[in-house]
């Protein structure tokens, strides 16, 4: 765009070409500055491609990570305790690509102590669990209570059972959507105390095959 200086000189880009104005009244003619995005190394671009994938991945689930995360592994909030771990250890390359390391993943830290699986399956529409209350143990209350998470990669979707049982209970069986049992799921579970303001480092119980 031209435009008129007060001395009647024209200022302005023209298509690549820019005319500008010295200090002296004269007019130069420059080169419009071309800009060159520099390529990524492919070493720069797999670090990117792992901080993409791992982001997007705890994305959804940070409300509650925020709250889990009661033991910052060394930093100093919960949320650079999540973007740290996640980022350095729930991530792994598969030929080069990265990919979520789910049996990597926390939903929660923290010095309760974590569950004990016995045993689990699918059945109609839900999950079975049964774990060790472990009362007798340090750290285990009989009112502490069960949370778990699952992740189902093909809906790219969460479902939280927060609070579902008591340690004491021993076992529980939590409805599943169908849709869910058809694709295939992983879980975890952990879990915190009656006031849910300290957690278990939580389990990874693994990936349920679709049925």
């Amino acid at each position: 765009m031209m435009s008129n200086n007060n001395g009647g000189m024209l200022t302005g880009l023209v298509g690549s070409v820019m005319f500008v104005q010295d200090k002296h009244g004269k007019t130069i003619v420059r080169s419009k500055p071309v800009y060159k995005k520099k390529k990524l190394t492919p070493k720069r671009q797999q670090s990117c491609d792992r901080f993409t994938l791992g982001g997007d991945f705890i994305k959804p689930i940070y409300p509650f990570l925020k709250d889990s995360f009661t033991n910052f592994l060394g930093k100093r909030n919960a949320r650079d305790a999540v973007r740290s771990y996640s980022l350095s250890h729930a991530v792994k390359l598969e030929q080069g690509v990265p990919v979520i390391a789910y049996e990597k993943v926390l939903i929660s830290t923290g010095n309760i102590r974590s569950y004990q699986a016995l045993n689990q399956q699918l059945v109609t529409n839900g999950l079975y669990l049964q774990w060790d209350p472990d009362t007798h143990q340090a750290f285990a209350e009989p009112d502490d209570v069960l949370s778990v998470v699952v992740y189902v990669p093909v809906l790219e979707d969460y479902l939280f059972f927060k609070a579902c049982a008591l340690r004491e209970s021993g076992a529980v069986t939590l409805e599943l959507p169908a849709e869910c049992s058809q694709a295939g799921f992983h879980a975890w579970a952990t879990f915190a105390n009656a006031i849910q303001d300290e957690y278990a480092f939580s389990t990874y119980l693994g990936h349920f095959e679709a049925i």
